[in-house]
């Protein structure tokens, strides 16, 4: 007998079902399964009584930006996944009212070169994002003094986010960065910061300290090769001065930064095995009926 897929909010789903979400995540990719803010929910798909899919979806920048995230992808059955994400944009679209950009980003995804399987569903490839491990070196170079990496505070994350939404398709996530989005980036700890160069801001950064690794989130730059291997370089060498309990960076680039990339390797960084995959899609009102 054919079983019926079904999708169920985890938040609805009674205790002793509840455990079954740990074993579908490897140990060290479990998300927050049922702390999630108003407006976020994590997604199930069920065949019959097995749980067979897993999907977080925000929507906090819905009303505002007409944006929805999808994250924390988990699966069983490939096609369940593709399903539960179908059914899911399904129940949301009667609701929207814009065009809405809908962001799909899957982590260490070798079964995602079947890009084929996202498309069906409207989905287009658009990014990879890839963690690089960057060494921390003592050195210094006279033109160093020609930089600065300055902190942004709250009265100006607002030109700094206007510098940084400008290159959000290049970026991580591929979408730009509400207000919201940043006041809860700044209460997790994370910093923001513009790397100047003579006085001009020729980058924007995005990082937090986890443990004794720094993690640069985002990175972009607006320079030329030469000008941006000598940036990371004197990003190396502050990280070794301002933060010296620091033991390692990483720094995620995108796809679409070859230069940055090109840079990070010529400054001896190794790509770690993280990486993640983002889709997106438009939704578009339906059309009113008179």
């Amino acid at each position: 007998m054919k079983q019926t897929f079904t999708i169920k909010e985890s938040r609805e789903l009674p205790p002793h079902l509840r455990p079954l979400l740990h074993n579908l995540y490897p140990p060290q990719h479990v998300p927050n399964l049922f702390s999630f803010p108003p407006q976020c929910s994590l997604y199930t798909g069920w065949l019959g009584n097995e749980l067979v899919a897993a999907i977080a979806v925000d929507v906090r920048d819905l009303p505002t930006t007409h944006q929805i995230r999808m994250t924390d992808a988990a699966y069983k059955n490939f096609a369940s996944l593709r399903g539960l994400i179908d059914r899911v944009l399904y129940q949301f679209h009667p609701h929207i009212g814009h065009k809405t950009m809908v962001s799909l980003n899957v982590q260490n995804a070798q079964a995602f070169q079947r890009f084929n399987s996202f498309t069906a569903i409207g989905f287009t490839p658009h990014l990879e994002s890839t963690v690089y491990d960057l060494p921390v070196l003592p050195f210094q170079k006279e033109t160093y003094a020609q930089w600065q990496l300055c902190l942004e505070h709250p009265e100006t994350y607002a030109l700094w986010s206007s510098t940084r939404n400008q290159y959000a398709r290049l970026l991580p996530g591929a979408l730009p960065l509400s207000a919201r989005a940043i006041d809860e980036c700044h209460r997790k700890q994370g910093a923001f910061h513009s790397l100047r160069r003579n006085g001009a801001v020729v980058g924007t950064m995005y990082s937090r300290i986890e443990f004794s690794r720094l993690h640069i989130h985002e990175l972009h730059m607006t320079c030329d090769s030469t000008t941006t291997r000598e940036g990371l370089s004197f990003l190396q060498q502050s990280s070794c001065i301002k933060l010296k309990e620091i033991q390692d960076v990483k720094v995620t680039v995108t796809s679409l930064q070859p230069s940055l990339r090109y840079a990070l390797l010529k400054q001896i960084a190794t790509r770690t095995s993280v990486s993640t995959h983002t889709f997106l899609k438009e939704l578009t009102p339906y059309p009113s009926v008179q």
